[in-house]
């Protein structure tokens, strides 16, 4: 752990390559540089090079300052790597609002220091999901103005740890070229089921119900997303899934992330710890059959209770058609779970039979 204040361009030396990158950051911003280069995380692809001018990140980290109400000297925990979006605009608010900046080495499992009162942090659900299990390491949590965790979706399980816990955590939602989050959703204290946006930052549906946004953090230019969505008469919204991810089954458009919730719920209700998700793959039938893929080195196997359960909240074309288990899922590199990969490295696999149920 290294704790510096990044404003006052005095740096130790640095006892990580990890911290060596955070104090170059910041060696660089405090010299005046204007624009700097990342890459996408690559949800549905491959990353994308961007290239992000001073004075978007300069606003996106006053938005956020300014919603969270922090003050010169607050701590804020940095666990995410600086070359993506949601770790450098940790520091960059560090920057911008004279905040004591505490490096912890990027980690699913975090060391989280405990005799310092943390403000702010951003997180990955893994992230989240690990402290929250963990009460000897809630402490420098208790005075937060704001834990924000994002990146990727959260499972039920956090959402009803978050629920316990009496400090404010924000599911965010963002991407590269929104500068990180633009919107936030409550998950702990007010729990809220939609996405509130940020001040001056507007959100519309395309004609193919995608959510677009557009603010000073885009240079007053609409960014579309792949972000199938619900949107209110107030600009609340609720993301539904990625377009990428509609499985057109027999002529129905089935949203994974619908159904994925749902075998989340019941998963966390039996103690079953693995990770799942749910993709189409090619059918004669159907076109495309929605699947169950679970990561687990042996078969699993739920008779008929897990479609029972199902068939109390969806209907019965949204229900799964077989399931697969696979001893390991593939992860990109800013550790979010790459459902296509892993599906196209299973149909490419001459095995496979051995691993799926015909029927589910």
């Amino acid at each position: 752990m290294l704790v510096i204040s990044p404003k006052s361009n005095v740096f130790p030396i640095p006892s990580t390559a990890f911290e060596a990158e955070v104090i170059e950051f910041c060696q660089s911003w405090n010299a005046g540089n204007e624009w700097f280069n990342f890459h996408t995380s690559g949800s549905t692809g491959q990353p994308k090079a961007i290239r992000i001018h001073r004075k978007q990140m300069m606003h996106s980290a006053q938005l956020t300052g300014e919603w969270l109400g922090l003050e010169a000297g607050d701590g804020a925990l940095l666990c995410l790597p600086v070359k993506f979006i949601g770790g450098v605009m940790v520091v960059v608010r560090a920057l911008v609002w004279d905040l004591q900046l505490i490096i912890v080495e990027p980690s699913n499992q975090p060391e989280i220091p405990q005799e310092i009162p943390i403000r702010m942090t951003s997180l990955v659900p893994p992230q989240l999901q690990y402290i929250l299990q963990k009460e000897s390491l809630l402490a420098p949590f208790k005075g937060a103005k704001g834990v924000l965790v994002g990146g990727a979706a959260i499972s039920v399980e956090i959402e009803n740890l978050a629920q316990k816990q009496d400090f404010p955590i924000f599911l965010t939602y963002g991407m590269t070229e929104t500068v990180s989050h633009i919107a936030y959703r409550p998950i702990s204290l007010e729990a809220d089921d939609f996405l509130h946006p940020l001040p001056g930052v507007e959100v519309k549906l395309n004609e193919d119900a995608c959510i677009c946004v557009r603010s000073q953090v885009t240079n007053h230019s609409w960014i579309e997303t792949n972000d199938l969505a619900e949107l209110n008469e107030d600009q609340r919204f609720r993301i539904l899934g990625r377009k990428d991810f509609v499985i057109n089954s027999g002529g129905m458009k089935l949203i994974p992330s619908q159904i994925e919730k749902y075998i989340q719920a019941y998963f966390l209700e039996k103690g079953i710890s693995s990770l799942s998700f749910v993709a189409g793959i090619p059918d004669e039938l159907y076109g495309q059959k929605a699947v169950l893929f679970i990561e687990s080195s042996e078969q699993i196997d739920f008779g008929d209770h897990l479609k029972h359960y199902l068939l109390q909240h969806l209907s019965s074309k949204q229900i799964p058609k077989s399931i697969i288990c696979l001893p390991k899922f593939l992860f990109n590199s800013n550790g979010k779970l790459d459902s296509l990969k892993t599906v196209a490295l299973y149909l490419q696999s001459s095995s496979k039979e051995s691993h799926a149920h015909d029927k589910f």
